[in-house]
């Protein structure tokens, strides 16, 4: 019965889970710029893509690639959104690059504690016609973020090889610290290239202008556009849009949202195309746009959230959702009150709670607040209990000293040095005392003596390395049972 009960309480969980990510495309973080398949996909670009095109951010699967993560031929969905796993060489909607150094940007919705940051490329040779597995990528560049959290837009620069031309599959992961996952990104790169060579500057001829300018859609305060891709000799890479003859922003796809407009109110856009020489193409058609008429007053007040409800919880820290409310203009945020006391806002539908304690109850409620500052009644309240501390075992807001023991996931480790929030399995600063022998983590680094398993063999560190495989390397030696 206990372990019915046990089996019964997880499903809970993973269907509490579900419905959080359903309900809102709120978490966690994908890759905008160069737009991945993903986000494509949410633009309408790709097509075909399934549910990720409500949330392209939550490509979530285990972290610790390669050694662990997604299987292969899931690489790009993540093990949860098989269409984005669907490989051929014509399959998906390609982004221009170059080679050299490129601005690769994160947009988070959730940020987390960041372990680090993962890119790598498809092999030069390999076959797009076939699933995307490890073997065909190599890394490119790992930036180590040692815990930190970052903010909602992260901007990182990453050397494509100069070596690369034509169609390569880049993967983007952000490891998070607080947590066993990551968050994975694909981007279809068409690198545009000359035998090996950077980019020329002496390319002189500009790209065609953008055709079929239109709007997708207007509110009383903001205008999308769409419009058909530009040709250029050597690569788009960037379109520059116009409101009323002024520049107001660029995109690297072929959609753009102007916010903070005036209601009522007719603009016109034009968009330009700009290659990687800086040259840049005709003016498209004119498009005049009316933004809508904003309501006189608003004295409505939005519906309540609904559903409340807890998905997660530690000995410090509750994770809880709720479904959106409705209005008749628009909601522009949600308040959250912890035992009748407002603590946040937020424009999400989720929502972590910080610095509680053990052991403890914790009563919420949350009310929607509209753009005219009208407020819901409360949602359903919500009583949590945190978990109780273990003894002994890694709690990651706990602070731990060198020599301090621990247990993770069945296995015993020793911190050599002051630590919070490091994870004993990928951390440097945690040393395994079991007897078992760890697989090989590309994110932790080893030192001479140091034994791991890899692809089923045994391997022992001959000096100090870090994200180096074992098999074939000089820093490794494979040893026998």
């Amino acid at each position: 019965m206990k372990r019915i009960t046990k089996i019964v309480g997880f499903l809970l969980v993973i269907g509490i889970s579900l419905f959080c990510m359903k309900v809102d495309a709120s978490a966690h973080g994908y890759i905008s710029k160069p737009a991945s398949r993903a986000y494509l996909g949410n633009l309408g670009i790709n097509k075909n893509v399934g549910s990720v095109q409500w949330e392209p951010q939550s490509i979530e699967a285990a972290k610790g690639f390669p050694a662990a993560g997604p299987a292969d031929g899931q690489i790009a969905g993540g093990g949860k959104y098989p269409l984005l796993d669907e490989q051929t060489e014509d399959r998906w909607v390609k982004v221009d690059m170059q080679p050299g150094l490129n601005t690769f940007e994160w947009t988070l919705t959730a940020p987390h504690s960041t372990a680090s940051w993962q890119y790598y490329i498809t092999k030069k040779g390999w076959d797009p016609n076939a699933p995307l597995t490890r073997a065909e990528l190599e890394p490119l560049k790992t930036i180590q973020d040692n815990g930190s959290k970052p903010g909602t837009k992260v901007v990182q620069q990453v050397e494509i090889p100069a070596d690369r031309s034509g169609y390569y599959v880049i993967l983007g992961i952000w490891n998070i610290a607080d947590t066993a996952n990551a968050f994975y990104q694909v981007i279809d790169a068409n690198i545009v290239n000359g035998d090996g060579e950077q980019p020329s500057g002496t390319d002189t001829e500009a790209p065609t202008a953008p055709s079929e300018l239109t709007s997708t859609a207007q509110t009383f305060h903001s205008v999308q556009l769409s419009w058909k891709k530009a040709v250029d000799n050597k690569g788009i890479a960037a379109y520059e849009i116009y409101r009323d003859g002024k520049k107001v922003g660029e995109s690297t796809t072929t959609t753009f949202t102007d916010e903070q407009l005036a209601a009522d109110t007719a603009y016109s856009y034009q968009v330009y195309a700009r290659d990687f020489a800086g040259n840049r193409s005709a003016a498209s058609e004119a498009l005049t746009v009316q933004t809508k008429v904003k309501p006189a007053a608003d004295n409505v007040a939005p519906t309540a959230p609904t559903r409340l409800m807890a998905h997660a919880k530690t000995t410090s820290t509750v994770d809880f959702c709720w479904q959106r409310a409705t209005d008749k203009v628009q909601v522009d945020h949600y308040d959250i009150y912890r035992n009748g006391t407002k603590i946040a806002s937020t424009t999400s539908n989720m929502y972590q709670d910080k610095g509680l304690k053990a052991d403890t109850s914790y009563t919420y409620q949350v009310f929607a607040v509209d753009t005219s500052g009208n407020r819901s009644a409360g949602s359903n309240q919500m009583t949590v209990k945190t978990e109780p501390k273990l003894e002994g075992v890694w709690a990651a807001d706990e602070t731990y000293l060198a020599g301090d023991t621990v247990t993770f996931n069945g296995k015993s480790y020793r911190a050599k040095w002051w630590t919070k929030g490091n994870n004993p399995e990928t951390s440097d600063v945690w040393q395994l005392i079991s007897k078992d022998i760890p697989d090989w983590n590309s994110t932790k680094a080893y030192s001479g003596g140091d034994k791991v398993r890899y692809n089923g063999k045994l391997y022992q560190a001959k000096w100090w390395n870090k994200n180096v495989r074992p098999s074939g390397a000089s820093e490794w030696k494979e040893i026998q049972e």
